[in-house]
C-alpha cells in the first residue's frame, strides 16, 4: 500500500475515534464586537479564511488544538486565521500545555506522520493592527491574501501602542500553503501590530515560506523559534520599530528544503519615505543549513537599518552579511550596529563586495554550542556546551526598556526554553548535551536565589537562597564584561531556605551579576551597587 495513502487512512481512523469534539469554524462564525472562548476539550477546524473583525476577542485555552484545512470548502485557496484591526487574539498556553495550530490530518500522538519536510498543509496566522508602517498613505493590504474588494486585510495606522492581544506558548506547524504561484502564507504574519501586543514563546515549525514576517508596526517579541522554514526565518519590512529578544532559527540541510536567510530586513522601501526606524534584535542564535547547504545569514536592503546585540551566526555556508542599496549608507552612518556578535563556520563573511561597507562588532570564535542536529535524534542542544564557552564572555549591555540584561550571548544560557511546548521537543529533536546549568533566579530542580536586599546595595547586603538538597555552595560576582570582582565559599549548606550577607564596600558603583553555584546547577541574579 502507498505509504502516504496508509498514513491518511490511519489519520482518518484516528480522527473518527478521537475523544475530542470537533467544531468547524468558517468565516462568519466569528463576529466583530463579540468575545469567543475556544476550550481545550474541543478541537477546532479552520475552513478557509476565518476573520475576527473589529471589536472581536478570541480567547484560546491552554492545551487547545486548532487544525486547518489545506483549502477552504468555500473556494478560498487555503485556510488561515486573520485577526483584523481592532480585534484581539488571546492564545495563552503554558509550557506543559501549549496551544497548537497545525494541518487537519496531523496526528499529534504519532510523530512520524508529519515531519520537518511536510508543509503547505494550511496557511498560517495573520494579525493586523493600527501601528505605523512605512508605506505611502500609512496603510497597506496584507501579503498572502487576495485583497480585491476586501477591506478586512488592511493594516497600519497611527497608534504605536495598539494591542492585538497576547500570544504565549503557541506552536504553528506545517503551514505556508500556496494561494497562487510563488505566493505563500507565512507561519505568523504581523502587519502594523503595536507594542501593546504580547508575543512570548512562539514557534513556527516546517513552514514553506517565511517563519515570522513583520510588516512595520512596533510589536516586540520574546522567545521566538523558527525551524526548517522554506524561505526566511525572520523577515522584516516597512520600517518596523520594535525588538526581538531570544530568537532561535535552524535551517534544513536537504537540498530542496533549504531556506534562504536567517533574517531578511527591509526598511520603508524608499529613501524619502519614513519612518526612519531601526529595529533591534537581542540574543539571537542563527544556525544555517550546514556543510550540505547554502543558506545565508542577514540580508539588509531597501533602506533598512537594524541592530544585532549578543547574537551568534554559525553553519552558514552562504554569506553571513549582505548589505544592499541605501542600507549601505545607513550602515556606514552608524545606524546599523552589530554589538558583540559571534560569527563562526561560514562560506563568506560579506556578500556584494562591490558595495563599500565593512561590518564590525563581531568576533570569529567557536561559540562552543553543545550539539547541532537537524534530525529527530535527540541531539539538538543549542545552549553553551560548558560554562567556559565564549558565549558567557564579552557580553554587550543593552539599555532599552523591557530588554533583559543577560549573562550570555545567543538565545540560550543554561535554560533550554524550547523544552515542553515546541514541535522540536515533541518530535524528539532536543537533547541534553550542555553542562552549563545556569539559570536566572531559579532552576527547574528548585535552586533559587533572591536579588539583593536592599537593591541597590550600598555597603552590606543580604541574599536569600533555597536548596532542594544539601550541597557545597559558592558565590561569584562578575561585572557586565564578564570579569570576576569577588568570590566567596559558603561551604556545605543544608536543604531549605538560607541567606548570606555580602559586603560591597570595595566594589565600584554599577550593575553586577551574582552566581550561586551548587551541585544542582547555577542560578544568577542582577543587582546594583550604588554608594
Amino acid at each position: 500500500m502507498n505509504s502516504k495513502l496508509y498514513t491518511f487512512i490511519f489519520l482518518f481512523t484516528f480522527l473518527a475515534s478521537n475523544a475530542f469534539a470537533q467544531q468547524t469554524i468558517k468565516d462568519g462564525d466569528l463576529v466583530g464586537g463579540q468575545t469567543y472562548t475556544w476550550t481545550n476539550d474541543t478541537e477546532y477546524l479552520l475552513d478557509g479564511y476565518v476573520y475576527l473583525e473589529d471589536g472581536g476577542v478570541l480567547n484560546i485555552e491552554p492545551g487547545t488544538v486548532v487544525r486547518a484545512k489545506t483549502s477552504g470548502s468555500n473556494g478560498d485557496a487555503t485556510s488561515a486565521l486573520i485577526i483584523t484591526r481592532g480585534a484581539q487574539l488571546n492564545a495563552v498556553g503554558t509550557v506543559d500545555n501549549p496551544i497548537i495550530f497545525t494541518g487537519e490530518f496531523d496526528n499529534l500522538d504519532f510523530t512520524i506522520d508529519f515531519t520537518a519536510t511536510d508543509n503547505k498543509t494550511w496557511g498560517g496566522i495573520i494579525i493586523l493592527g493600527n501601528a505605523p508602517i512605512g508605506e505611502d498613505g500609512g496603510e497597506e493590504s496584507v501579503e498572502g491574501i487576495t485583497s480585491e474588494n476586501e477591506p478586512r486585510v488592511l493594516y497600519g495606522g497611527n497608534d504605536p501602542t495598539d494591542n492585538s492581544g497576547t500570544i504565549k506558548y503557541v506552536s504553528l506547524r506545517h503551514g505556508g500553503n500556496e494561494i497562487a504561484a510563488d505566493n505563500e502564507i507565512n507561519g505568523l504574519t504581523l502587519g502594523g501590530v503595536g507594542n501593546g501586543t504580547t508575543i512570548d514563546y512562539i514557534e513556527v515549525f516546517a513552514n514553506s515560506d517565511d517563519g515570522i514576517e513583520i510588516f512595520g508596526g512596533t510589536v516586540n517579541i520574546t522567545h521566538a523559534v523558527v525551524a526548517f522554514q522554506g524561505d526566511d526565518a525572520f523577515d522584516v519590512d516597512e520600517a518596523w520599530d520594535g525588538y526581538i529578544q531570544y530568537a532561535f532559527s535552524i535551517q534544513q540541510d536537504i537540498s530542496d528544503q533549504i531556506g534562504d536567510n536567517a533574517v531578511e530586513y527591509d526598511g520603508s522601501e524608499r529613501v524619502d519615505l519614513g519612518p526612519k526606524t531601526v529595529g533591534r534584535i537581542y540574543n539571537g542564535t542563527f544556525i544555517g543549513s550546514g556543510e550540505n547547504g547554502n543558506s545565508n545569514g542577514l540580508r539588509l536592503k531597501s533602506d533598512g537599518a537594524v541592530q544585532f546585540w549578543n547574537s551568534v551566526w554559525t553553519q552558514i555556508q552562504g554569506g553571513v552579511f549582505r548589505v544592499q542599496d541605501t542600507s549601505v549608507d545607513r550602515l556606514n552612518s552608524g545606524e546599523t550596529v552589530f554589538a558583540n556578535n559571534i560569527v563562526f563556520d561560514y562560506g563568506s563573511l560579506e556578500i556584494d563586495p562591490s558595495n563599500e561597507f565593512e561590518v564590525t562588532g563581531f568576533e570569529e570564535v567557536d561559540p562552543e554550542i553543545a550539539s547541532i542536529s537537524r534530525l529527530p535524534n535527540n541531539q539538538l542542544d543549542p545552549r553553551p556546551a560548558t560554562s567556559a564557552s565564549p558565549l558567557f564572555t564579552n557580553i554587550a549591555t543593552p539599555t532599552e526598556a523591557g530588554v533583559e540584561v543577560t549573562t550570555f550571548r545567543g538565545a540560550f544560557g543554561g535554560n533550554l526554553w524550547l523544552e515542553g511546548w515546541t514541535a522540536l521537543d515533541a518530535y524528539d529533536y532536543l537533547g541534553n548535551f550542555s553542562t552549563s546549568t545556569i539559570d536566572f533566579g531559579e532552576n527547574k530542580v528548585g535552586v533559587a536565589l533572591s536579588t539583593a536586599i536592599p537593591n541597590p546595595a550600598t555597603d552590606l547586603t543580604r541574599f536569600n537562597f533555597s536548596l532542594p538538597t544539601a550541597s557545597m555552595v559558592s558565590v561569584q560576582i562578575t561585572d557586565l564584561n564578564g570579569r570576576i570582582v569577588a568570590t566567596r565559599n559558603l561551604g556545605q549548606i543544608g536543604a531549605g531556605d538560607s541567606s548570606f550577607n555580602l559586603s560591597v564596600s570595595d566594589i565600584a558603583n554599577g550593575l553586577y551579576i551574582i552566581s550561586l553555584k551548587t551541585k544542582e546547577g547555577i542560578v544568577t541574579q542582577k543587582f546594583i551597587v550604588q554608594k
